[in-house]
């Protein structure tokens, strides 16, 4: 079968990764085989772009991909970015400053076009967490200011240690100058992050923004996700699909309802639903 006229987008977390974090080989062949026939395949994820790399080894990645939840736009193969939107650094770095200064239990991430950054110090930071997030360095808020940011990720590592953080985001209305995005994560045995990105930016304004480039010109968007921060990426697609361990909203919003992603989702797209397309 040819796949000239489509295009995949994919969650990673929940969606192509398994839960032990990996691509299985039956995801890993049936990716050969559309890119083979003619397929873009790229993904669509909170990750930055070199620390999703690290986890996607012999996964080709032809087609520009959203990043960072998207606040950026990223060519895998040219290994640049195509685009990438400052966030209101001011509003985002008196936040994590009054974290620092109120000594919240928090791990604090500064994502920018060169890497991923702690703004807390390492030596406290969630094990797990701290694993899933590489490469990465801690630097002082000082030099941290030199940097455009992107997004910034606040992981709670004490139960509700996010709430006077999100209390005092409101209280200063920086709520209406960033966009929030809230998540979980089973790598840490609390998981809760709230994520601050640039305002009225989402998965959803990443597929608008790849819908610009030639490549995808004239090919059907097919996106899959298992999670809040995907429903504007599933409701932006042509096809909306998600794996069944997805929660039940984003079940609603999607065509197709694959296996697992503990059972070849990705696989059971190739070989299932594109045909019938």
């Amino acid at each position: 079968m040819r796949y000239d006229r489509y295009a995949i987008l994919t969650d990673l977390d929940g969606t192509l990764f398994n839960s032990r974090g990996e691509v299985s080989q039956a995801d890993r062949a049936a990716i050969r085989t559309f890119i083979a026939g003619g397929g873009l395949f790229a993904v669509a994820t909170g990750r930055e772009p070199r620390n999703a790399r690290r986890h996607l080894p012999d996964v080709p990645l032809n087609g520009p991909s959203i990043c960072l939840n998207g606040a950026a736009v990223y060519d895998f193969v040219r290994r640049r970015y195509i685009r990438a939107i400052p966030m209101d650094k001011d509003a985002a770095q008196d936040v994590l400053l009054h974290c620092l200064e109120m000594d919240w239990p928090l791990d604090l991430q500064v994502y920018t076009t060169d890497g991923i950054y702690y703004a807390s110090p390492l030596d406290v930071a969630d094990p797990g967490f701290l694993r899933i997030h590489q490469p990465t360095t801690r630097l002082p808020m000082d030099q941290l200011l030199e940097k455009t940011w992107i997004k910034t990720v606040l992981l709670e590592r004490q139960v509700d240690a996010l709430a006077p953080m999100r209390a005092y985001l409101k209280q200063k209305g920086y709520d209406a100058r960033l966009s929030l995005v809230e998540g979980t994560t089973d790598v840490v045995k609390i998981g809760k992050y709230q994520e601050l990105l640039p305002q009225d930016v989402n998965k959803g304004t990443g597929v608008a923004e790849i819908r610009k480039l030639p490549v995808y010109e004239g090919r059907t968007l097919i996106a899959v996700g298992d999670y809040w921060n995907d429903m504007e990426l599933l409701q932006a697609a042509d096809v909306a699909c998600c794996p069944a361990n997805a929660i039940d909203e984003i079940k609603a919003v999607c065509a197709h309802v694959l296996p697992s992603h503990n059972e070849d989702a990705l696989a059971a797209l190739v070989r299932d639903v594109l045909p019938r397309l």
